[in-house]
């Protein structure tokens, strides 16, 4: 997974979240300070120093590759660039892990191997989660900590899944609203009091953290930097939001997610068989769907697809493993939706979804499938002519393809097309490699488990 968002990654980071992030890191780096441009935060407690107003550990994160670009930085001219192409190489990574954690979860709810590599895999390229694994934004993180929370939780593992969640809540501190949810479900496996006492320490060390953070930024234990008017808080009606994520073409779940069709069928086999474990599942879906559809911007902003339920979304889908691993038939019907997935959202990985708002149709909260490949051949073209073009060097990144191979070529001039075609085919050669052992191995798991299952 991270090897092939890797060979299609961006390699910059575009989004205004990101970017504040990113300004973050290269702070820290170069001024031992937390301080950002005033474009690209709120201002503190003095008023004249800006922090971001995002999460922690996405930045901590993306110290080390700005630090290690220095060196490449200064012989190339361009810091800013191969600092953001360095921090973006951090996303590829997280969706790497993260789909390694689910099928680690589906494993633990029961389901054979073949069923939770597609599954997991699924998840990760076929939803509309697959941008985001090379977008710099916290959700993929956030999902990452949650599925390893849950998989820990399982299996007895309190305190590491106590961490995993403190790394959620320092990656984006509304996670601290999962924190009941673990408690809750560690009170109801048995041994309550000594496996939430288990859980406290990693769950103190977030709060301390973040409390220091926003004394740090803004004198108040409690102030993330979210200040009307511009961010008002939770403030859209449940229904409005709820209709929205759900019929709105823009950022519809199931639109952008094919695959949770099937969700409720292997919630309901899960719940006979589990009914804890779907009970957190479920519990974990619903609390990131309202913290989404209450949020004054219960879109996200403008993202592709329903950008804040992501871990929700990752979480229920986990479920389907077990269900369809029985079964020739559900695996199938599984493939083909995630399947469809990829296709509706691998245009978001090829050009910006961005480059809808540079001529925005009204009415629209967020980008559209269909405009979206409709726009490739432009941006295409664009890209083509970049290549002899200075002037395209500065350029707006939504009038290109978001490809770090484009990228390179309209930041360097045409020579660069060849190494960038050099890298990406050994790339795609390193990728088959692995992807064919891997399906073999599966191909003989799945084989040995029907054999045994008609004995």
């Amino acid at each position: 997974m991270a090897l092939f968002l890797l060979i299609v990654g961006q390699a910059q980071v575009t989004v205004l979240d990101g970017n504040s992030m990113l300004a973050v890191a290269q702070s820290i780096v170069h001024d031992g300070s937390f301080a950002v441009p005033p474009a690209l935060g709120v201002p503190g407690h003095d008023g004249e120093t800006y922090y971001s107003k995002y999460g922690l550990l996405l930045p901590l994160l993306s110290v080390l590759p700005v630090l290690l670009a220095q060196p490449i930085g200064a012989l190339t001219g361009r810091v800013d660039l191969v600092e953001a192409a360095a921090a973006a190489s951090i996303m590829p990574l997280v969706a790497g892990a993260l789909a390694a954690a689910l099928f680690a979860l589906a494993r633990r709810l029961g389901a054979p191997r073949p069923a939770a590599a597609l599954v997991a895999a699924g998840i990760v390229l076929g939803t509309y989660l697959l941008p985001y694994g090379r977008d710099f934004f916290t959700e993929p993180l956030v999902a990452l900590g949650l599925v390893v929370m849950v998989e820990r939780a399982l299996a007895g593992r309190e305190r590491q899944a106590a961490l995993a969640l403190a790394l959620a809540v320092l990656a984006r501190p509304q996670s601290a609203a999962f924190v009941p949810l673990l408690l809750g479900f560690m009170a109801l496996r048995g041994d309550g009091v000594r496996a939430i006492a288990r859980t406290i320490p990693p769950l103190a060390v977030a709060a301390i953290v973040t409390v220091a953070y926003n004394l740090h930024r803004f004198a108040d234990p409690l102030e993330f930097g979210y200040r009307p008017p511009v961010d008002p808080g939770f403030t859209t009606p449940l229904p409005e939001g709820t209709s929205g994520l759900l019929f709105d073409l823009e950022k519809s779940l199931v639109l952008f997610a094919p695959a949770l069709l099937l969700a409720p069928l292997a919630l309901a086999a899960l719940w006979r068989s589990a009914r804890a474990t779907a009970m957190l599942l479920l519990a974990l879906f619903a609390v990131t769907f309202v913290l989404a559809a209450t949020w004054h911007s219960w879109q996200g902003g403008w993202s592709w697809g329903p950008r804040l339920v992501i871990p929700g979304v990752a979480l229920v889908l986990v479920a389907l493993a077990p269900w369809i691993g029985s079964s020739r038939r559900r695996m199938g019907l599984a493939g083909a939706l995630f399947g469809v997935g990829f296709v509706l959202s691998f245009s978001a990985v090829l050009a910006p979804p961005g480059m809808q708002l540079v001529d925005r149709a009204p009415g629209t909260v967020g980008p559209q499938i269909v405009r979206q490949y409709r726009e490739l051949p432009r941006l295409t073209e664009n890209s083509i002519d970049a290549a002899s073009d200075r002037r395209a060097r500065d350029g707006d990144y939504r009038r290109y393809l978001s490809l770090w191979q484009a990228n390179l070529v309209r930041q360097v001039g045409g020579g660069a097309a060849l190494p960038a075609l050099l890298v990406t085919l050994s790339g795609f050669a390193a990728l088959l490699w692995l992807a064919v052992g891997l399906v073999r191995d599966l191909r003989r798991d799945f084989v040995t488990e029907t054999m045994s299952t008609t004995r």
